[in-house]
């Protein structure tokens, strides 16, 4: 007897379920995925960074400030009356020394003299010239008036009441005394010292010799 349809439809269905369940990889959830075994890739990011670190490495080192000069004289902070600009006896001898110091004071006629014989130095011989004012009564403004009205091109400065006593205690009264022509030499290598003070007006010659010129 052939089998009935009803029979025929169920044994259909069990076959597909068979069929279906055969089709499935049951090991697939098993298997790496490619995505999780792959190299990583470096990023954008990480490249663009090297760069810096090797520019931070290579970076100039920050300089070392220069000593202040144990001299007190040396350290005094002066002002070109003319000019504005300040300045230090160390920094002058360091770049143009060496330097001729000359306390000085407007009204004297002795220091005029001497001013006269620097400029003739100046012109056959290397050095700075400073005139220092230690009239303390004296204006800026009256000694950059007289210093242009003769013509000379060197800083000119004032000193005040703690340069004048400094002055004083280290070369004596006369290094204030401006008729006595006091001139003091200040080496490249910032040593000080001073010339004969009361020796009169000093030529060209005998200047650039004293300055070792």
């Amino acid at each position: 007897m052939p089998p009935s349809p009803r029979l025929a439809a169920v044994g259909s269905i069990a076959c597909m379920i068979v069929l279906t369940a055969c089709a499935r990889d049951p090991d697939a959830s098993a298997m790496p995925s490619a995505t999780a075994t792959a190299s990583p890739v470096p990023t954008a990011s990480a490249t663009a960074s090297a760069p810096s670190a090797t520019a931070s490495s290579s970076a100039a080192p920050t300089p070392t400030p220069v000593p202040q000069p144990s001299d007190p004289l040396l350290a005094v902070e002066l002002t070109d009356v003319r000019s504005g600009q300040a300045f230090t006896l160390a920094e002058v001898a360091a770049t143009e020394g060496p330097v001729l110091l000359e306390p000085m004071a407007i009204w004297c006629t002795s220091c005029r003299d001497q001013h006269r014989e620097v400029v003739k130095a100046h012109a056959a011989g290397e050095f700075a010239s400073v005139s220092l004012d230690v009239d303390l009564t004296e204006r800026q403004e009256d000694l950059a008036a007289y210093a242009d009205a003769q013509g000379w091109d060197w800083r000119f400065a004032m000193a005040d009441a703690d340069l004048y006593r400094l002055l004083q205690e280290r070369f004596g009264t006369l290094a204030t005394h401006p008729p006595s022509t006091p001139l003091i030499v200040i080496e490249r290598d910032g040593t000080v010292r001073p010339l004969a003070f009361g020796a009169g007006i000093r030529s060209a010659e005998r200047l650039l010799d004293e300055l070792g010129g």
